[in-house]
């Protein structure tokens, strides 16, 4: 019989198609309920709150947990769940510190890793950004002479947005891989620091490497971090400058799954579960060079109301192979009102270059932004 795994998050419905690719059972619950979501199993619930997740946590079969975005922003929830299930990922303990951005760079300086400044040094090169941010929203440049109220100033540094992933154990992290994010992209109506997708994986050269390697160690060390997490950096001159850090299942992790055809939620799994089988070695051990796979997500430019049939039918009405990319995925209900500017579906793409995937992305995004909004 299958290990039932718990999922609780904003979006939870890449880490539950991750998780059917091993042979676990997943259920759960986040805040936008996709149709697709249906395809990874029944026991799935649309919440309207955050603090609905404990409830959640009370019913259901037994078994471990895990947490999507934005729970690191709310170590409380993770405390009480925790207390009621096994978690499979970093502890109320760990996020209050790792999620602390004074601490990490304080941390980071005295292992002689390069971050960005902390502060405001009366300099225009800032940016404002919450405390408990997620997805890029609320970020802005600082303009001064004032911080706003739960935020906090980080220094501008310029160069090419990448998402490093690790897989941390007993003070070490392997790194999974690395992908360029697609961050404001006007092509996906973004805001000017969201995040809207994944491109990867990257080839790294030595140099870049073995700098992800150091960063990577010197945050698992430095707070303890367990199983998966994922650092946002700016790399400039083969150098990678941390600047969020999410011990958690990220969004990028799909795309390094499908390039690869390799698990990552197998790595994280063993973590805390030594004897955790590989349910399909068939894709675990799979060779040859990774394909890039990009994925974005389209951002809603006027309110809207999903429709009931486009272009996406097709991805709900096929039984699932959880290994082979999706056309699209994250999929609204039919008549589902979605605000201007929320997020509405992604879409995905493959190609051998990463400037290849990115035009085909941008064509998808086009045709099927005139689909969803034909005025």
């Amino acid at each position: 019989m299958a290990t039932t795994l718990l999922l609780v998050g904003g979006s939870i419905r890449a880490a539950a198609f991750s998780a059917r690719r091993v042979g676990l059972q997943p259920w759960g619950a986040d805040l936008f309920g996709d149709a697709d979501l249906a395809l990874a199993g029944r026991s799935f619930q649309r919440i309207a709150d955050y603090r609905d997740m404990p409830a959640i946590s009370e019913q259901g079969p037994p078994g471990p947990w895990i947490y999507t975005g934005a729970l690191e922003n709310r170590p409380g929830l993770v405390e009480k769940i925790a207390g009621l299930r096994h978690l499979w990922g970093n502890s109320a303990k760990v996020l209050r510190r790792v999620r602390d951005p004074l601490a990490v760079y304080q941390m980071l300086t005295a292992a002689n890793v390069p971050c960005p400044r902390i502060g405001g040094h009366h300099s225009a090169h800032w940016l404002q950004k919450p405390i408990a941010g997620a997805g890029g929203k609320g970020i802005s440049p600082w303009t001064g002479p004032k911080i706003r109220r739960g935020h906090y100033l980080q220094e501008i540094i310029e160069g090419d947005s990448c998402a490093a992933v690790y897989v941390a154990n007993k003070g070490r992290a392997d790194l999974v891989g690395v992908t360029l994010q697609l961050v404001g992209q006007s092509w996906l109506h973004a805001g000017p620091f969201q995040y809207c997708g994944s491109i990867g994986p990257l080839q790294l050269e030595a140099e870049l490497q073995q700098a992800f390697l150091q960063l990577g160690n010197a945050l698992a060390a430095g707070f303890s971090l367990q199983g998966l997490f994922g650092v946002d950096c700016i790399v400039r001159d083969n150098i990678p400058w941390p600047v969020e850090v999410n011990p958690r299942y990220t969004a990028s992790m799909e795309v390094l799954e499908l390039s690869t055809h390799s698990s990552v939620l197998l790595k994280h799994a063993r973590v805390f579960d030594p004897s955790f089988p590989a349910c399909d070695s068939r894709r675990e051990n799979a060779s040859g060079t990774p394909a890039i796979i990009g994925k974005a997500i389209l951002f809603a430019r006027a309110p809207l109301t999903f429709p009931r049939q486009g272009p996406w039918s097709r991805a709900l009405a096929e039984t699932t192979d959880f290994w082979a990319m999706p056309a699209f995925a994250d999929i609204p209900s039919p008549g589902q009102p979605i605000p201007v500017h929320q997020p509405i579906l992604t879409l995905f793409a493959r190609n051998d270059s990463i400037s290849g995937c990115t035009k085909q992305l941008q064509q998808l995004a086009a045709d099927l932004d005139h689909v969803l909004f034909p005025s």
